[in-house]
């Protein structure tokens, strides 16, 4: 598997790597000297992006995912900070760091420090930014207050809540105690940088404060001075936890303290207080990963148009590679991939633009057959040769773009199909009514109210179809999604919610009917009971040369015997047909 190739917004390459049973994230860039970077609970890397950039020119950046953050998995149970840097130290092991410069902000540098202190021997030097100095009736009460819980509700406020909790800390010393001797000196973040802070909170799940909580029960002034190794503390009027006069002047023979004010410069500021000559490994590399069986790894696939994310159980024989249905991601394909690796391997993609997967590159208009040519160059990757396809809805498309351009698909499966009128058809959807209303944007404002919109959207679509025709005709009568299930997908849409229209669009556009007749493989086509998508799939099994139509049960384990009973059929070989234009 190849991992590498420039893809976060800024600039940074993604990867995964596991260590003691639990699979890691972080991102990277530059050459030199590594200087390994946390940020603070329960912010992703991504919030580090700025200063790993600032740092690129002359160290080899590496911003983690501390445990149960961004795409880290979390440790379990009540964690302390000693198991947070415990695991922190797992991972230099994992990248072959044995010593390195280290960078903590806010509770990350609570991390940091316990690094320093309990693993001196791989740190290099150490920068504690905004380091939280508490007393502790101030810690008693942080870890009582701080993190409140944000149970999904179906009207949304969790939603404004999380976005209420994330702006609130950026005006106020401590976010619960709004008032004018409590706010903080300091620029209000931009929606994009708030819009990032929610969107880690709701991948964090229930386990967001885990972190916070370990960070408030610890004390940070005895490890101050046990620390042997090089250590710069660095303090802000804009500090977001530490009151004002809390400061720690006594530096010791090992360290210094320093205050850098908010502002534009202060990642070029911190730059400064790195060691770049201070003994460092100048290198790091990416381990080779044995998942355990049946677990589901994940990885990126470096593609000439951006990064792939990858979820794959490994086994043995012909691979089934699934396509999800947009807006969401291969996550909510893993209980499906369960069931049908039992008797081989299963890869899902995060089609692009949705998920952890680069949108395309440039401004467009795309076609389905680009997200294609994107999901074949990742399996050229992978060295994939026969295989099985599946795809769902938008995924179902993309399958039928991919079958026809790829030799060596063999047999393919097509859940939820869709047809759509061009002024001789009123009885499928209507493609211009679709494309004029069924893809809002959700730029990120100040208040968060585009993503309580993007919520209803999403939610629409559970009570109408399509989800924009809100009246007697749209009604959709069938069961009502489980909450818990809906919060899940809607964690996936707000990933991409800049991007999620893209293959969207694609879809709204494709000719569906024309494509079908090309592809070349026995072809499954089946729908639930529920989507509304199985009207009209019948017709297009018809379409197929060597297509069948089958009506699925309600449960996954019922779904994916009809699919394994399909998949152990004969197969014909492939045929490949020209795209054709703008496709």
């Amino acid at each position: 598997m190849t991992e590498g190739a420039a893809s976060h917004p800024s600039g940074l390459s993604r990867h995964f790597a596991d260590v003691a049973g639990r699979e890691f994230h972080y991102l990277r860039s530059g050459s030199g000297s590594v200087a390994v970077l946390l940020g603070a609970f329960p912010w992703s890397a991504g919030s580090l992006a700025p200063l790993a950039e600032a740092l690129a020119g002359d160290f080899t950046a590496v911003a983690m995912d501390l445990p149960g953050c961004g795409n880290s998995h979390s440790l379990g149970g009540s964690p302390t900070l000693a198991d947070y840097a415990d695991a922190v130290a797992e991972n230099l092991g994992a990248l072959g760091i044995d010593r390195c410069h280290l960078y903590g902000t806010g509770t990350g540098a609570q991390v940091a420090l316990e690094v320093a202190v309990r693993h001196a021997g791989r740190i290099a030097s150490v920068v504690l930014d905004q380091l939280p100095l508490l007393e502790d009736s101030q810690r008693d009460e942080m870890a009582e207050r701080f993190c409140p819980r944000f149970d999904p509700s179906w009207d949304g406020a969790h939603i404004a809540a999380i976005w209420w909790w994330c702006r609130e800390q950026s005006l106020f010393r401590t976010w619960y105690r709004p008032a004018a001797a409590t706010r903080l000196d300091a620029d209000e973040p931009p929606p994009s940088v708030l819009q990032r802070r929610a969107g880690d909170v709701l991948r964090a799940g229930d386990g967001y404060g885990d972190g916070l909580r370990a960070a408030f029960a610890h004390s940070p002034a005895g490890s101050l001075g046990r620390l042997e190794v090089p250590w710069t503390l660095v303090t802000s009027p804009a500090d977001p936890l530490t009151p004002p006069g809390a400061r720690i002047t006594a530096t010791g023979p090992h360290g210094t303290v320093v205050s850098l004010p908010p502002g534009p410069d202060r990642s070029l500021q911190l730059h400064a207080l790195f060691d770049a000559t201070g003994g460092a490994d100048r290198s790091l590399h990416t381990p080779a990963r044995t998942p355990a069986a049946g677990a589901i790894e994940r990885g990126y696939l470096t593609t000439r148009r951006g990064q792939v994310l990858m979820r794959r159980i490994a086994g043995s024989g012909r691979p089934l590679v699934m396509l999800h249905a947009s807006p969401t991601s291969s996550a909510l394909l893993e209980p499906l991939m369960a069931e049908l690796a039992r008797g081989r391997p299963v890869i899902a993609l995060d089609t692009a633009g949705n998920g952890d997967s680069d949108p395309p590159p440039g401004d467009g208009p795309f076609h389905i057959g680009d997200f294609a040519a994107i999901v074949n160059e990742a399996l050229d990757i992978l060295e994939v040769c026969e295989l099985d396809l599946y795809g769902t809805h938008t995924g179902a498309l993309i399958a039928v773009e991919a079958a026809i351009a790829r030799r060596g698909v063999r047999r393919l499966i097509l859940e939820g199909v869709t047809l759509f009128d061009d002024g001789d058809r009123p009885d499928l959807l209507p493609r211009a009514e679709l494309l004029a209303n069924y893809l809002p944007t959700f730029e990120p404002v100040w208040d968060g109210t585009h993503l309580t919109a993007a919520w209803h959207f999403r939610r629409a679509f559970t009570t109408y179809w399509p989800w924009f025709r809100r009246s007697r005709e749209g009604i959709r009568w069938v069961p009502m999604v489980e909450l818990a299930a809906f919060h899940r997908g809607f964690v996936e849409v707000a990933k991409r919610l800049d991007t999620y229209h893209l293959p969207y669009r694609a879809a709204l556009a494709y000719p569906t009917a024309d494509r079908l007749r090309l592809i070349g493989v026995p072809t499954l086509i089946a729908a639930h009971p529920d989507d509304p998508l199985q009207a009209h799939s019948p017709e297009a099994a018809d379409l197929v040369p060597n297509g069948r139509w089958d009506a699925l049960p309600d449960d996954i384990a019922g779904t994916a015997a009809r699919y394994e009973e399909f998949l152990a059929g004969p197969s014909s070989p492939s045929v490949t047909v020209s795209p054709v234009a703008g496709q």
